[in-house]
């Protein structure tokens, strides 16, 4: 007997090929993305985690007016590890500069990836995507600052795992701007070199901020003149990468947890169908004496072997990609790569999880239709033309036949309506999600305006008097909330009358910079609104300051609170004429001695379009997905509708309705879900994207606004709808080779 029903199951399986077939990739889909991520995500983890701590990533850094003659005292006070280096920027032509920095062997270890370390004069060690992108190999020479060096192997710093030039920075190019290493010994006659110090506490219970704040007074009292004073947590060097990581690990549950779920729903829907399709068959082998346990077996079978294949199929083509994929965000990510960790657990969950999730959903649906005698299952469905109350609601009768037939199909299974409006908004989310980060990437890069000048210069000592010609002063200093250290801003004085930093409200309006103005980005992530009081913590003395905003700007490109600059000196003790840097619309002929850094607005567009180029690639991806999974839903629906509807179809034939009128009346009844599904997810991937980008926030100081642009709304509708219209075309045949007997013999039945 259990013979005759393997033989059945087979038979089953080859009558619907393509449908079990799209639920297959659809588990394959969702085990192939969580085994990838998670294991994207737990490498990168495991590779900066290691090679910070292995390689002493520095806590703070910062710079003093005159070197520090005792290190070994300051390290025994602190309870810390405290390295000086040395740091300049050689240009080597007019759009690449080059920052060499000295080798260091207490903190921020040189890693080396490729070829050896430094063991003579004349060597540097050059950091890889600045050597690729400027074909720079193992053994060849660059001369910077008026010197020759050899290359002899590529490097990974933990200060610059992420080489931005400027700290503050959010994109880089390594076509502009690269990290090399070479012996302390060359900047002897290298004028004007920096000297940084770099400091890892050891105590790692207490607060580093107020560890911070303690070695920074306890300068001061020593008469040093502090400056670029950094601190690692709020480092986007360090901490973009984290971003990353995060957001992976966010997004490897969600998504192929959606994947496991549509599948078990579509699982669930398929065979409750089945199971009250063959209503007679079952009650005629429960009267054969088969057992219920028997039956259970026999149609759980399929949902199990789907499941466990499309897991471990998954799971299996996962493995391989791993490698690859952390390779490639290594190479935007300067981190050294020992070797690559291959998860057997997440391996294990990929096949587990679809496993436990259809089983679960099948058992449940076969359950409770198995729980009906052998008698009332062969009495048939008898509920299958029952009027619900939502069909009663829209009084179909006053609708022509055509629309009364397709909107009843619909209304008279709701679990397939609810399915179908479920997996097209699913798709669509994943699509719109997609567009609008690259949609958002571009509006804040590309659109604001705030900033009017060209150059930004940072100074390392205060400055005094009044600004060259074409430039303007400000002042800036960090600061955080109260009780949370973790957020981490500048609050900057800049001119009251400045033509070169423009703020916009909401309605494009300029804001008057002679009060205390606060960027949108900011203002959503610390929760204020113009009239409030505030309270925030200086980071380099530990003080509370008060201000009142008085606008908010439409401002997404930085978070900053813009002060009058006689406002915060006054605030901050610092002498009336001071600043400590300048915004110019020309380049300033300022020796570099006198500089901790320069930013070049034009720069930007570089590193934007080679960002972009990325985000570009990922979107398409992410369209590809949602296209593959939007198909197989609508062909799933489309095919279980044909399936239910065929004496219906063969009676449209009898009645001798055309070939076109009767796949319009069946391929066109789920239009309005379909439609209804996209609107859905529209809002459902905005509030999903304004979540995930409030939580990366609060990682890298850089809050994108969910912005969703009618453009790509319409080519992601575009999309699904041709998607659905494939599926349609897909489904045709099924409709054509419908006989005109089956109305005959259901009627004889």
């Amino acid at each position: 007997m259990v013979m005759v029903l393997n033989k059945r199951l087979l038979r089953i399986l080859k009558e619907n090929k393509l449908r079990y077939l799209g639920i297959l990739v659809l588990i394959v889909l969702g085990s192939y993305t969580f085994v990838v991520a998670a294991g994207l995500s737990q490498n990168l983890a495991v590779l900066v985690t290691t090679f910070t701590e292995d390689h002493v990533q520095e806590d703070l850094s910062f710079s003093t007016d005159r070197p520090i003659s005792d290190v070994a005292e300051l390290e025994n006070k602190f309870d810390a590890l405290i390295e000086e280096y040395m740091s300049f920027d050689a240009k080597l032509s007019d759009t690449l500069t080059l920052r060499l920095l000295s080798e260091t062997k207490k903190v921020n270890i040189p890693a080396i990836i490729e070829g050896r370390t430094l063991s003579r004069p004349g060597e540097i060690l050059l950091d890889p995507a600045f050597a690729e992108a400027n074909g720079y190999s193992i053994g060849s020479q660059i001369k910077a600052q008026d010197k020759t060096f050899t290359v002899v192997g590529f490097v990974s710093l933990p200060h610059y795992i992420y080489p931005l030039k400027n700290v503050n920075d959010i994109l880089y190019s390594p076509k502009e701007f690269g990290v090399g290493v070479i012996n302390r010994e060359e900047f002897s006659d290298i004028d004007n070199a920096a000297s940084i110090y770099s400091v890892k506490f050891n105590d790692r219970t207490r607060s580093l901020n107020m560890q911070a704040v303690e070695l920074r007074k306890y300068l001061q009292v020593k008469g040093f003149t502090v400056s670029n004073w950094i601190d690692i947590m709020n480092n986007k060097r360090a901490r973009i990468v984290w971003a990353s990581i995060t957001g992976m690990k966010t997004m490897s549950v969600p998504l192929p947890a959606a994947m496991f779920l549509l599948s078990s729903l579509i699982i669930g829907i398929m065979f409750w169908r089945i199971i009250r399709r063959e209503s007679v068959i079952i009650g005629t082998l429960y009267a054969q004496g088969y057992r219920r346990r028997e039956l259970m077996r026999h149609y759980m079978a399929i949902p199990l072997l789907l499941a466990f294949a499309g897991g471990t199929i998954g799971s299996l083509l996962a493995l391989p990609s791993i490698g690859p994929m952390v390779m490639a965000m290594i190479s935007y990510y300067n981190v050294p790569v020992p070797g690559i960790e291959l998860s057997f657990l997440n391996v294990l969950i990929g096949i587990l999880t679809p496993t436990l999730f259809l089983g679960l959903s099948s058992y449940l649906v076969i359950r409770s239709e198995l729980k009906r005698s052998p008698a009332e299952l062969m009495k048939g469905d008898k509920q299958k033309t029952k009027v619900n109350a939502l069909e009663r609601a829209f009084k179909l009768e006053r609708f022509k036949f055509s629309t009364k037939f397709q909107l009843r199909e619909q209304f008279r299974s709701i679990s397939r309506l609810l399915f179908l409006l479920l997996g097209v908004t699913s798709a669509s989310v994943l699509m719109v999600f997609g567009f609008t980060v690259l949609n958002s990437m571009n509006h804040v890069f590309e659109t604001s305006d705030v900033y009017q000048f060209e150059y930004e210069y940072s100074f390392r000592d205060l400055q005094y008097g009044e600004a060259p010609d074409g430039a303007e002063v400000f002042n800036a200093g960090k600061f955080y909330p109260e009780n949370n250290e973790g957020i981490e801003f500048y609050i900057t004085g800049i001119e009251p009358d400045s033509i070169l930093v423009i703020l916009k409200d909401n309605k494009g309006n300029v804001i008057p910079n002679n009060q205390t103005n606060i960027t949108k980005s900011l203002a959503n992530r610390l929760g204020i609104k113009a009239g409030d009081t505030v309270t925030f913590i200086n980071k380099e003395d530990g003080k509370p300051h008060t201000f009142h905003i008085d606008a908010v700007a439409e401002s997404y490109i930085e978070q900053f609170i813009y002060v009058p600059i006689d406002e915060f000196n006054k605030k901050m003790e610092l002498p009336e004429d001071s600043y400590i840097g300048l915004f110019s619309t020309k380049e300033l002929d300022i020796p570099d001695e006198k500089l901790s850094g320069t930013k070049s607005m034009s720069q930007l567009p570089e590193a934007m379009d080679e960002f972009m180029g990325q985000m570009i690639s990922m979107v398409a991806l992410m369209t590809i997905v949602s296209s593959v999974v939007a198909l197989i839903i609508l062909y799933l629906v489309t095919s279980l509708a044909i399936e239910e509807n065929r004496n219906t179809i063969s009676l449209f034939k009898v009645f001798g309705y055309r070939r076109g009128e009767i796949r319009s009346l069946i391929l066109n009844s789920s239009t309005f879900v379909v439609v209804t599904g996209f609107l859905i997810g529209i809002p459902v991937a905005v509030a999903s994207m304004g979540s995930l980008y409030g939580y990366l926030g609060n990682l890298i100081n850089l809050v994108l606004p969910p912005i969703v642009s009618p453009i790509y709304v319409i080519i992601s509708f575009a999309a699904i709808m041709l998607t659905y219209q494939l599926s349609k075309c897909m489904c045709v045949k099924n409709i054509d080779t419908v006989s005109m007997s089956e109305a005959l013999k259901a009627g004889t039945e």
